[in-house]
């Protein structure tokens, strides 16, 4: 039961603050939309910060399990980046409102530098160096500082998201969702070149 509460209290938060942001949500707005009291709240979580946090562990929890999936595959480092995009994408468009919450919330500033927020914006360019370190290795890609390219990919991954989530248009948002990790793949491998 404490596991499905807390994941109750999760998705609800995931829609409040999807709906209002971050600072604009609260714990009794969270509570009244679960339909519980406040204080339950309190028994899992000691902050709205610690939901968030949660959030976003969870989230890298889902990536992490992708990307070892991934990794068990026999497909080359690029195809397995490939993969991976779409799986991103394709999670953002069946829960538009995780997508809002991954682009919009950030760390707070003099926070620690060690919370889930935190590690989700590095550990998933973590993740995607690990790729390209693979394709150099491989020979699929020429060298590269891998460190820069994987933030760069996050990057406009969290672009493209950012877009494709704060669309009024749900077929426009439809379209931004199916046509990015083909199109992100080609500006990566491609370049802005002809």
């Amino acid at each position: 039961m404490a596991k499905n509460r807390k994941e109750l209290i999760r998705e609800t938060a995931i829609s409040v603050m999807s709906e209002l942001g971050f600072h604009d949500s609260t714990t009794d707005r969270i509570a009244q939309e679960a339909g519980m009291a406040v204080g339950t709240i309190y028994n899992y979580f000691r902050n709205k910060e610690e939901i968030l946090e949660y959030i976003f562990q969870v989230e890298f929890a889902k990536r992490q399990q992708a990307y070892q999936a991934e990794l068990a595959s026999s497909r080359s480092a690029l195809e397995k980046l490939s993969v991976l995009l779409e799986t991103h994408f394709r999670a953002v468009g069946q829960d538009i409102a995780v997508g809002r919450i991954l682009v919009r919330e950030h760390p707070a500033p003099g926070g620690t530098e060690e919370n889930q927020i935190t590690l989700f914006l590095q550990g998933v360019p973590s993740l995607i160096q690990t790729l390209l370190d693979q394709a150099a290795e491989a020979g699929e890609i020429g060298p590269l500082d891998t460190e820069l390219v994987a933030a760069a990919i996050f990057g406009a991954v969290q672009g493209v998201t950012f877009q494709a989530v704060f669309t009024e248009s749900e077929s426009k948002r439809k379209e931004i969702l199916a046509a990015a990790p083909q199109g992100l793949m080609e500006l990566f491998l491609n370049g802005l070149n002809r």
